[in-house]
């Protein structure tokens, strides 16, 4: 699947969508993909190392819908403040680090900001690409990639009826998948 020729489109169209959703609509689907990452490989080790700070999944999940994200996004900013490029302990992150970061860093946003959570999505996106690119079972993954795409749309759709939206869904979408390190 060539990815970026879909993903424009994609990103458009889930953009639309969410200027319509509500600030809570907006907190659950940030709850809701950061479950999915919860499912790569060291999700709360990744997170301690860089960030210096111990979380417990299930009150970072009650802090995003509460908005309570004051300490999360100070750990952000002072680790971001504190990479030197140019300094001699300079270490380049892995590329699941890098996802890690990022998505912890987008669902501990204000939930105004549409931008953070569409890389959320998109961020789930590149995640399924990075396998396939990477894997030795690109078929497979290109086949999660294809689906991710139409299932992202009524993932948004499914905010219509609150009653059946379920926040568990990527967690239970992806449980028997296998992130392992690549």
């Amino acid at each position: 699947m060539d990815i970026v020729k879909h993903l424009k489109k994609h990103t458009e169209r889930i953009h639309s969508q969410l200027l319509n959703a509500s600030i809570k609509e907006r907190q659950l689907l940030k709850t809701t993909t950061l479950r999915f990452y919860f499912l790569l490989p060291d999700f709360e080790n990744v997170v301690h190392q860089h960030l210096k700070i111990t979380i417990d999944k299930d009150q970072l999940v009650s802090d995003i819908v509460e908005g309570h994200l004051e300490k999360y996004q100070k750990a952000v900013e002072k680790s971001n403040a504190e990479i030197d490029e140019y300094g001699d302990d300079f270490e380049e992150l892995e590329q699941m680090e890098i996802f890690i970061l990022e998505a912890f860093e987008n669902a501990t946003s204000s939930s105004e900001d549409i931008h953070s959570l569409e890389k959320l999505f998109t961020g789930i996106i590149d995640v399924l690409d990075y396998y396939e690119n990477f894997s030795d079972r690109p078929e497979y993954w290109n086949s999660l990639l294809e689906k991710e795409l139409s299932f992202q749309i009524e993932l948004l759709n499914l905010l219509k009826s609150p009653e059946d939206f379920d926040s568990f869904i990527y967690q239970k979408r992806y449980e028997d998948v296998d992130f392992s390190e690549i």
